[in-house]
């Protein structure tokens, strides 16, 4: 949910934007001025014209950012924005311009009349030089949060994807005379007996003929860990862990010297 207007503008350094509205007043108040020499008079108005230009950017950067830009309406973003730039520049700008700056500092301005296309035109490029920099700025950090967003749903789908293929992988073991699958995520540990393993599962167990480090191979790398030579363990069903020791279901299992790095490493950063 989208925090309110005045929620916004105080997360914001409301410093930073009386900052922007006085360099952006000194600024063009001074380009004018230097035609003219009127730089007072250029600064003054300046300021009469930053309600409109005030109104343009706050409604772009509070309401049609969130509102069409944060959920790639982009189409829908522009539209409004130029049906905005049109109604400030006509019920805002113009009427302010006509009736009060122009007979107060521009005396001898040539009134073309109020529905002039030409004059509209101009007056909404003017409105719309304000809006050019808190704009660019609030494009360039809302694509970036956009980006991270995709890139942050990106690692959780994958991860989603790779948790979802350990609990669809299946081995094939011989046991007795038949072929028997085996669900991954099934099994708790295995334990090497020489020439032969016993894997013991949720609610079984079983003996085949394998060596443990073929089990191993063929087990997902991510969900099972060697803590002994004897031993390859499941680390979702590790219940505690120990410097020399992991436990499974109240069964004790050790960890091998040789192992214990990796291991407290690994499970460390589950735990």
């Amino acid at each position: 949910m989208y925090q309110s207007f005045f929620q916004q503008f105080k997360s914001k350094a409301i410093s930073t934007h009386i900052l922007y509205w006085i360099a952006f007043v000194m600024f063009f108040g001074v380009a004018w001025g230097i035609q003219d020499n009127g730089y007072f008079r250029n600064i003054l108005i300046q300021i009469c014209c930053l309600p409109s230009r005030m109104l343009l950017v706050y409604i772009t950067i509070f309401y049609l950012f969130p509102k069409f830009f944060d959920k790639k309406q982009y189409f829908s973003f522009f539209v409004c924005y130029f049906i905005l730039i049109g109604l400030i520049s006509i019920l805002i700008q113009r009427p302010l311009f006509l009736y009060f700056i122009q007979p107060n500092f521009l005396p001898s301005f040539n009134y073309s009349g109020f529905f002039v296309s030409s004059e509209i035109i101009n007056t909404a490029l003017d409105i719309n030089i304000a809006a050019m920099v808190p704009i660019a700025y609030t494009y360039l950090t809302t694509a970036g949060h956009l980006q991270n967003n995709s890139d942050e749903r990106k690692s959780t789908t994958e991860e989603s994807d790779n948790h979802n293929h350990y609990y669809d992988t299946y081995i094939t073991l011989k046991v007795d005379k038949s072929q028997r699958k085996i669900k991954a995520s099934d099994i708790l540990y295995v334990e090497s007996l020489r020439n032969y393993c016993k894997i013991k599962m949720k609610d079984s167990e079983i003996t085949v003929l394998k060596t443990l480090t073929s089990i191993q191979e063929s087990l997902p790398e991510s969900d099972f860990l060697r803590v002994h030579r004897s031993f390859l363990v499941n680390k979702d069903a590790i219940t505690s862990f120990s410097p020399s020791k992991v436990e499974i279901q109240n069964i004790t299992i050790p960890v091998g010297r040789k192992y214990k790095d990796e291991a407290k490493e690994k499970l460390l950063v589950d735990f």
